[in-house]
C-alpha cells in the first residue's frame, strides 16, 4: 500500500509502531553529529524500499523491518572509529542480502569543513549508508545555500537528471523530529554510465537524516531514514 493512500491516523499509528519496535532496550544515546564527533554516539535508521524514481512523486515506498546502526566505538589519530551493523527480523531486504551479517568498520574525520571516510582493515571502503561519492569526495558540511528543495517521501522535488545538484531543505519533519536546515546532495553522475544514483540529506549538527540509492535500469531503490532516540 502506498503511503500517500493511508489515512492520517493510520500513518501516525504505523510510525509510532516502527519507532517503538526499534527502541534500544538499553536506553537512548546521542546520535552521531559530524560537527561534534564523540565516542558513544549512535544513529539508527529504518530501511525502506522504493520504486518509480524516474517519474514518481516520492510516495512509492514502504518501510521494512531492517534497522541500520552506526556507532562510534573508538578514537585514535586516524579519526573516530565507526562500527556499522544491520539488524533484521527473519529475512532481509534483497538490497542487503549479500552482506546482511557483515560489520563494516571505518573512520569518520572532519577536515577542511568536509566529512572524510577511511576504511579500517580492508582495501576497499564498504558501507550501506555512505556510497562511493561519500567515500571518495566526502560530504561538505558548509550549508548549501543555492536552491531550496522540498523532500517528498523517498525523493526530493529536484527534476530528474543524470548530474550532481545541491540545495537545502528547511523545517523538514521526520517521525516527529523537526530539522530546521538540511543539506541536500544529489549525485546521479554515475547514471550516465548506467550506474546507481544517490541522494544524501544531512547536516553537520544532525548527521545523515536520509539516504537513498536507486537504479538507472529499474527505477527502483532503497533508503535509510533516521530514527529518533
Amino acid at each position: 500500500m502506498k503511503n500517500s493512500l493511508l489515512p492520517h491516523y493510520a500513518l501516525l499509528l504505523a510510525l509510532l509502531i516502527i519507532t517503538a519496535c526499534h527502541r534500544d532496550p538499553m536506553g537512548t544515546t546521542d546520535p552521531i553529529r559530524f560537527d561534534q564527533l564523540a565516542v558513544g554516539q549512535r544513529s539508527r535508521y529504518i530501511g525502506l524500499e522504493a520504486e518509480n524514481y524516474h517519474s514518481g512523486d516520492g510516495s512509492e515506498f514502504t518501510y521494512s523491518d531492517d534497522t541500520l546502526v552506526l556507532e562510534i566505538v573508538g578514537q585514535d589519530a586516524q579519526g573516530f572509529k565507526v562500527a556499522e551493523t544491520l539488524h533484521y527480523v527473519d529475512s532481509v531486504s534483497n538490497w542487503h542480502e549479500y552482506d546482511r551479517d557483515s560489520t563494516y568498520l571505518y573512520y569518520l574525520k572532519v577536515a577542511d569543513d568536509t566529512l572524510r571516510l577511511t576504511p579500517i582493515g580492508a582495501p576497499y571502503f564498504r558501507s550501506r549508508l555512505f556510497a562511493y561519492h561519500g567515500f571518495s569526495d566526502g560530504l561538505p558540511l558548509a550549508n548549501f545555500g543555492d536552491v531550496e528543495v522540498a523532500i517528498k517521501g523517498w525523493k526530493t522535488d529536484l527534476p530528474y537528471c543524470e548530474c550532481r545538484k545541491t540545495g537545502f531543505a528547511k523545517d523538514y519533519n521526520l517521525f516527529g523530529e523537526n530539522y530546521p536546515l538540511l543539506n541536500v546532495l544529489l549525485d546521479n553522475t554515475s547514471m550516465q554510465v548506467d550506474g546507481p544514483g544517490h541522494t544524501y540529506v544531512y547536516s553537520a549538527e544532525d548527521g545523515v537524516v536520509k539516504f537513498s540509492q536507486y537504479s538507472w535500469w529499474t527505477s527502483t531503490g532503497y533508503g535509510w531514514d533516521l530514527l529518533p532516540e
